[in-house]
């Protein structure tokens, strides 16, 4: 792959040239520092402007149109990623090698009329675009409870930092939704546009002096903010672990247990960390499913996911009702063990290996290509050959000192039971 990053004034345009696939892969993304009141109202945003332009005005239409060019595809992601809120916009299409010219240009067109020619009279959006997303948005708001993994999650992460964006709902709130209006989406919407941090990559078999050219043309950013606020959030200190629990009709236990991260050189949240996820709760050959699910039988899931940027590490487990308390037994003696050295060289060779089938899995979709791009351009990240080759290297040592950088911060327990209700 060959990347190169060009400066267009108002945002970077990074182009990664392949042949190895047969489409195009356009992403852009447009980022601002995080704010709990915007949260709801970007992904309200992200909606309205999937549901049609002025140009092709019902989703139908955008639908057609999209099949018209070859069955393009465009879709719209939000995501809270430390300090920033941050949407992307893709559209992946078929090289014109294998459609007929001037095919990627006029998907492009297309892009380029869901950003910048949305739906919009009188300074606001669609009064029934309006109407049919806020009811759809809303009825997602109230089911929150319904999906005990999500809601699990939720609340577990309020528990262990209400007042920063770690406890921030990337959902959203009802109360926010209920003070937005398509006047003031609509003004929203000029924020983001004339103020956001915006990169744009492109991913696929193409010439750097075409894309160029064509971005040139098509995509009227006006933007020039170029210092980006730090990504990481500051560490969360932990002088005692605190315990929640909730009662809920359920045939089984929620379990979330946020760590805090705490000193962590880069070096170290980009390598050893990893490494001691994996261990810890990365797969199939963890010590959280051996010990937790497969040994003790407690568990239907359990794994652990490092959040770097919030400097924490969750667990999560649906686990046997009633038998939350069992299972945390385990897990504090687990972390315990990999904190003193109680791990071998077995272990490691698995979570190195965990780690390399993660980094090849990158190469198997543009999308992923496109974010580890993204995360060189945000956080200074090493790119997939560098980071295979440091890994390797990580030692036991290494791993055993992250492991004492890491405390139990928060144990969130959503307790199972014949009837709704809190303890």
């Amino acid at each position: 792959m060959n990347y190169v990053k060009k400066e267009m004034g108002a945002y970077n345009l990074h182009i990664i040239k392949t042949n190895l696939y047969k489409t195009i892969t356009v992403k852009v993304y447009f980022r601002e520092v995080v704010s709990k009141e915007n949260i709801t109202k970007r992904n309200f945003l992200s909606r309205i402007m999937m549901l049609g332009t002025k140009d092709y005005p019902t989703k139908v239409e955008l639908t057609k149109k999209e099949q018209d060019l070859y069955a393009a595809n465009i879709a719209c992601t939000n995501r809270r990623m430390g300090n920033y809120l941050d949407t992307g916009i893709s559209l992946r299409v078929l090289n014109d090698k294998y459609t007929e010219g001037g095919n990627f240009d006029r998907s492009l067109d297309l892009l380029n009329s869901i950003i910048f020619n949305p739906k919009v009279s009188n300074n606001a959006f669609s009064i029934e675009d309006f109407n049919t997303v806020y009811e759809e948005y809303k009825a997602d708001l109230n089911s929150l409870v319904e999906n005990k993994m999500s809601y699990s999650l939720v609340k577990a992460l309020e528990s262990t930092s209400s007042l920063t964006p770690v406890g921030y709902r990337g959902i959203g709130y009802l109360e926010d939704l209920e003070k937005i209006t398509n006047e003031n989406l609509y003004t929203y919407y000029l924020d983001v546009i004339n103020h956001n941090y915006v990169d744009i990559f492109v991913l696929g078999d193409v010439q750097e002096e075409e894309i160029t050219a064509l971005f040139k043309e098509k995509f009227k950013v006006n933007t020039f903010k170029k210092n980006y606020p730090k990504a990481l959030l500051e560490e969360l200190k932990v002088n005692k672990s605190k315990t929640v629990r909730e009662s809920v009709k359920s045939e089984q236990d929620n379990l979330v247990i946020t760590l805090s991260l705490n000193n962590l050189t880069d070096y170290e949240r980009n390598y050893p960390l990893s490494l001691f996820n994996a261990i810890l709760g990365g797969g199939s050959e963890s010590l959280l499913f051996r010990e937790v699910r497969e040994k003790s039988s407690l568990a239907y899931y359990i794994s652990s996911t490092p959040n770097k940027l919030d400097n924490l590490i969750i667990i999560r487990g649906g686990i046997t009702r009633g038998k939350s308390n069992d299972a945390i037994k385990i897990i504090k003696n687990i972390l315990k063990d990999i904190a003193s050295g109680k791990i071998d060289d077995d272990m490691i060779r698995k979570a190195k290996e965990y780690y390399t089938s993660a980094l090849d899995d990158i190469i198997e979709s543009t999308f992923q290509i496109i974010e580890s791009y993204y995360m060189m351009e945000l956080l200074g990240v090493d790119d997939i050959e560098t980071k295979r080759k440091k890994m390797l290297k990580v030692t036991i040592d290494e791993i055993v000192g992250v492991a004492n950088k890491v405390k139990i911060n928060t144990v969130y327990i959503l307790e199972g039971s014949d009837t709704d209700g809190e303890n």
